[in-house]
């Protein structure tokens, strides 16, 4: 039994359901029922129940995909900015399989890269990695900040969203899991999906919005 609505605004300790959900972000359970352990919107996608806070608040997942900004360097690790309280750490072995000194012509500190969470420990240190396919260090593009809300429409609920937006508009778009959207194509194309991606920031509750998307996409 669902005790909220899909997409409702729910509270901490807010009983969700007592069905046959596996446990998503932000809910916990508790004698057979699940609970909100944050203020967000709640989304039942499937089988699991997850809650979506509203601030830019991201926290750190094993196999998350994210984008991250170097902000140090040492002999063993970079440093990583991943948008969180969380701070990310991307060891140089990533990189080398004997031991380099010189590790300044491969990354260096404030540029941007594509990594996946490969451990977060039981201290919250969030170990990255580079070891994937299509990971690694951006040269060109625009990043922009947004709120977790907009990553799940775009990211999960509504993925077929961005994907209509690269054929329409001939641009590679990359959403992160930690509230960083990655754009990249002609300055034009640019301008039109950071509209589009700031009205679904702004107007997350509003009615029938995936078909105001569809439309800004299709008729810009």
């Amino acid at each position: 039994m669902l005790y909220v609505d899909n997409k409702e605004v729910v509270l901490p300790g807010m009983l969700l359901t007592d069905g046959n959900y596996k446990l998503g972000r932000g809910t916990f359970k508790e004698k057979g029922k699940i609970y909100s352990n944050m203020t967000g919107l709640v989304y039942f996608d499937s089988d699991i129940v997850s809650v979506i806070p509203f601030k830019n608040a991201y926290k750190p997942k094993y196999g998350d995909l994210v984008i991250g900004r170097v902000t140090s360097s040492s002999y063993s690790s970079w440093g990583i900015n991943i948008n969180s309280t969380y701070q990310g750490f991307l060891p140089t072995s990533e990189l080398y399989d004997n031991q380099e000194h010189n590790i300044s012509h491969i990354i260096n500190v404030r540029d941007m890269l594509l990594l996946r969470v490969s451990n977060v420990d039981e201290i919250n240190r969030v170990k990255l990695t580079l070891r994937a396919h299509g990971l690694g260090k951006f040269n060109q593009g625009v990043i922009i900040k947004v709120k977790q809300p907009t990553v799940h429409f775009l990211s999960e609920e509504n993925a077929f969203l961005t994907t209509l937006i690269q054929e329409y508009t001939q641009t590679d778009v990359i959403v992160a899991k930690n509230g960083l959207i990655w754009i990249n194509g002609l300055k034009e194309n640019i301008k039109n999906i950071m509209t589009i991606i700031e009205f679904i920031d702004e107007n997350p509750f509003m009615h029938n919005l995936v078909k105001k998307v569809q439309s800004m996409i299709i008729n810009p």
